[in-house]
């Protein structure tokens, strides 16, 4: 009998030992339902990650600079439609988040205009999530991209020589550019600032649009000069920020231009008294720049004897590489040698300057053809009488 009592408690025993180890098995699988957990993708627009009958789709990159995003998460059902703006590094609950059996969504990194990286957290009975990808057509980013060119009329000119600089840009992007500001340097010391200046540029560009702005320097100072880039800044139509610049060049300023003319007066032949000759000159001019009032003028030495005609002249300009050429009349009136002296005047682009150079003129007293007869005369007698007498004594 006590061995029969005894059976029973030890199975008894057993059995109460089963159900609090099936308890607290229970339990412990409905604690680790509960334990909640994360997992991270890296969606495109247009992905989602479907968990139970959630579903979480990334909608847009609202703005790279300030860090959002924009998510739709639904519930199959309609008992959850929300389109919400993230914050980069926040967690965003829905349906209480995580810890009250819904999604906590954060975005932890965003890549560019078209992904970014999200965090989801749940409990594990919500099961597993799965990423689909989108099925519609990737449509073309909105991203504007501005071509900045800058450039100079010449890269070399003189002290004082005025320079046209040209800035160009254009949007070779997809996307419209905003609040496009030129950034060019503050005025260079080797330069003046005539007009223009600071350049204006349209502060909106749509795509293939460009815009240009000119503006006058006057070089100031000689040397090479190392044109620095110009920055355009600008946003995109999320407001984010970018910048875009040129190439730097050098250009060198040479010493100031000036005109340089050279005087060349040709020697006449010699004339005879009372006749006329030719005298040629030639101006040129071998500077850098055009001489300006150019006023010729001559004088002769000894002063009586020898008229000139035509030896003052007048010009407004030669240019550099050019020459000016004329004439002047000569004509002697008493035998002997004269020097004539030209004197020209002219502005070189730095002030008056004066030009000299001479030439000589001989004039001869002119010889008259019948003195030569009053010699041939008596030769031409005495050979006739000589050739007489020599035809007498033949005889």
């Amino acid at each position: 009998m006590k061995a029969s009592s005894y059976r029973l408690g030890l199975i008894c025993l057993l059995l109460y030992v089963l159900l609090i180890g099936s308890a607290c098995a229970a339990e412990s699988d409905e604690e680790d339902e509960d334990e909640i957990t994360f997992r991270d993708f890296s969606l495109n627009i247009g992905d989602r990650v479907d968990l139970d009958d959630y579903q979480m789709e990334l909608i847009e990159i609202q703005s790279l600079r300030d860090g959002l995003v924009v998510m739709r998460v639904s519930r199959v059902g309609g008992s959850l439609d929300e389109q919400r703006a993230l914050l980069l590094d926040s967690p965003n609950n829905f349906d209480g988040g995580a810890e009250k059996g819904g999604v906590t969504i954060t975005i932890t990194d965003i890549f560019d205009e078209q992904s970014a990286r999200v965090r989801l957290e749940y409990e594990q009975k919500l099961g597993t999530p799965r990423k689909r990808a989108s099925d519609r057509p990737a449509a073309m980013p909105e991203k504007p991209e501005l071509l900045v060119q800058k450039s100079f009329d010449r890269n070399e000119m003189h002290v004082g020589d005025e320079v046209k600089v040209t800035i160009t840009i254009k949007n070779t992007g997809t996307g419209t550019a905003n609040d496009i500001d030129v950034q060019d340097i503050p005025p260079l010391p080797e330069f003046t600032y005539i007009a223009g200046y600071p350049p204006k540029i349209k502060e909106t560009l749509d795509s293939g649009q460009s815009d240009s702005a000119v503006y006058i320097l006057n070089a100031a100072r000689e040397g090479s000069v190392q044109i620095p880039a110009v920055v355009v800044s600008y946003a995109d139509s999320k407001k984010n920020s970018k910048s875009n610049s040129s190439e730097p060049f050098s250009i060198i300023i040479r010493p100031k231009s000036k005109a340089d003319l050279v005087i060349n007066v040709e020697d006449t032949p010699p004339l005879v008294l009372d006749e006329e000759g030719l005298l040629n000159i030639s101006i040129s001019n071998q500077g850098s720049a055009s001489a300006t009032r150019i006023e010729a003028t001559g004088e002769v030495s000894p002063s009586d004897g020898l008229e000139i005609k035509g030896l003052d002249k007048s010009f407004f300009e030669i240019p550099p590489g050019d020459a000016a050429n004329f004439s002047a009349r000569i004509s002697g009136h008493k035998r002997g040698i004269y020097t004539i002296r030209l004197k020209v005047s002219y502005d070189d682009g730095d002030g008056s300057v004066i030009r000299e150079a001479t030439s000589r003129a001989v004039v001869l007293k002119r010889e008259y053809k019948y003195q030569y007869l009053l010699v041939i005369i008596p030769i031409i007698i005495v050979s006739a009488w000589i050739y007489r007498r020599h035809r007498e004594y033949k005889y």
